[in-house]
């Protein structure tokens, strides 16, 4: 059984392999478990009028405005996640892509206003607790790692006129655009208008206010280039 569920499971990711010390038991509860999501994720596709394929939906999932969203093949979505497909452009989660548990991925927050997109790339992994807004656009590249409580925020609040309350002055949008390969630690925050290059490296709790060239390991608040990768 371990072989050939380690046969399937190399279709979504092909350097995978069981770890020697996993027991039958395990096993038969991960089977168990992830044909159970397997069945969630075709009920879910035919619920929401789109094609059936095999994606992996955990408990909890909810979403709104499905006939925006395209979730590829062999994406895993964990427990609680929300998907928001309000906006002018679609929400695409990319073939054998994760999202981790209580994360949002949310175009618009308002509808008076629609935002741009969300467009996660092949092979991308998001922790749990992910907060991705794509009021200005979000675009993340292939074969992205990022950690737990990720956040992207592509618009800033307006606020030079003191005679209106911050929150009526409405907000600035640009897109955020982190490329391929790129290692994204936890608790980071990148701000609208930032560019992350290919084969870069984000510390945890950096906050990216700034756009960064490829092949930078990047740290701090405000984030800065450390070094390059291969120095």
């Amino acid at each position: 059984m371990k072989r050939l569920f380690q046969a399937i499971i190399t279709k979504r990711n092909p350097s995978f392999k069981f770890d020697e010390n996993i027991s039958s038991r395990t096993l038969f509860n991960l089977v168990r478990n992830k044909s159970f999501d397997l069945l969630r994720g075709v009920i879910f596709l035919l619920f929401h009028l789109k094609k059936p394929k095999l994606i992996f939906l955990a408990g909890a999932v909810r979403c709104f405005n499905s006939q925006n969203i395209v979730i590829g093949k062999w994406v895993k979505i964990d427990y609680g996640v929300y998907l928001s497909g309000l906006g002018k452009g679609k929400l695409i989660i990319g073939d054998s892509s994760g999202i981790g548990a209580y994360s949002q991925l949310i175009i618009s927050t308002s509808f008076n206003n629609l935002g741009e997109f969300i467009h996660i790339g092949k092979h991308v992994g998001i922790g749990q607790f992910a907060s991705i807004g794509g009021s200005g656009g979000v675009s993340i590249g292939n074969n992205t790692i990022i950690g737990q409580y990720f956040s992207c925020h592509p618009e800033n609040h307006n606020y030079g006129d003191p005679n209106q309350l911050i929150k009526n002055q409405g907000t600035t949008r640009a897109k955020i655009s982190i490329g391929e390969n790129c290692w994204i630690g936890a608790k980071v925050t990148i701000l609208a208008g930032v560019s992350i290059g290919d084969n870069s490296i984000i510390a945890a709790g950096a906050v990216v206010n700034k756009s960064m060239p490829a092949n930078s390991i990047i740290a701090g608040v405000p984030a800065r280039v450390i070094k390059g990768i291969y120095d």
